[in-house]
């Protein structure tokens, strides 16, 4: 994985983060009755692009 400090479509170099709440969690597909997990996103924040998501607990998808 290639982790990126600049945003590739407009070059700014300001990179925040931001996070989901309520129903933005991601479920394993087979078992919509297990907890999930938040989702965590690298944002520009010039133009908003969302650079990279990823689950908070990667461990609740095994």
């Amino acid at each position: 994985m290639i982790k990126s400090d600049k945003c590739p479509k407009c070059g700014c170099e300001e990179i925040g983060q931001g996070d989901t709440y309520g129903e933005g969690s991601m479920f394993p597909i087979k078992s919509r009755f297990k907890f999930g997990s938040p989702i965590i996103a690298d944002i520009c924040t010039e133009c908003g692009y969302i650079i990279e998501m990823r689950v908070e607990k990667p461990e609740k998808f095994k």
